[in-house]
């Protein structure tokens, strides 16, 4: 259990960091070059791995995660639809993480080399 579920969320961080790749796959498939389109995609993002977050206490993951739970029980009365929705929706969580990240890095690697050159 503990390890499924931290490679649940290190599969989403991993995928994060490569998630540029997706982006520009995306892009060369769009028709014409858009301004409103990188906006939409970021808000909804952003919804998702909000939802993510909420999903992610609602399921209690961070239980399985530090293995203060031995056992995970599934509500059969609960469509399994919401069930995948709320484990993609964590997922995504971990792959917005990676994703900004990535680019945080990028951007101090990128600082910290203009400011060491003499």
């Amino acid at each position: 259990m503990l390890s499924s579920y931290w490679g649940f969320c290190l599969m989403g961080l991993h995928l994060g960091l490569h998630w540029w790749m997706v982006m520009e796959w995306a892009g060369k498939r769009a028709e014409k070059p858009s301004t409103v389109r990188p906006a939409l995609l970021r808000a909804a993002g952003l919804l998702a791995a909000g939802y993510g977050m909420y999903a992610f206490f609602k399921r209690e993951v961070w239980l399985y995660l530090f293995l203060r739970s031995h056992f995970v029980f599934f509500d059969f009365s609960e469509p399994l639809a919401m069930y995948l929705l709320d484990y993609i929706a964590v997922l995504a969580v971990f792959v917005w993480l990676g994703h900004y990240a990535a680019r945080l890095f990028q951007t101090v690697g990128r600082t910290s080399n203009h400011t060491s050159q003499p």
